[in-house]
């Protein structure tokens, strides 16, 4: 699943969660760090977003629920 997310400056960028395999907030920088696997290496890398951990879930649960409802669109 892709999510909207947004870089320290504030500008958009997708992510694909079905990517990612960790993320928290660290309060005191007031980021979210996200560890996600590449495609070609066998490495973690780092993203940095200015949503909380807890927004992030509730966009996830948000999609969840949009995908399990009947009649959604294909997107």
């Amino acid at each position: 699943m892709w999510l909207e997310l947004h870089d320290g400056d504030g500008f958009p960028f997708y992510v694909n969660m079905d990517n990612v395999v960790d993320f928290r907030w660290y309060e005191r920088e007031g980021y979210t760090c996200l560890l996600t696997t590449a495609p070609v290496a066998e490495k973690l890398h780092r993203l940095y977003v200015r949503e909380n951990a807890q927004q992030i879930m509730a966009m996830i649960r948000a999609e969840q629920v949009r995908r399990a409802s009947p009649g959604r669109s294909a997107a």
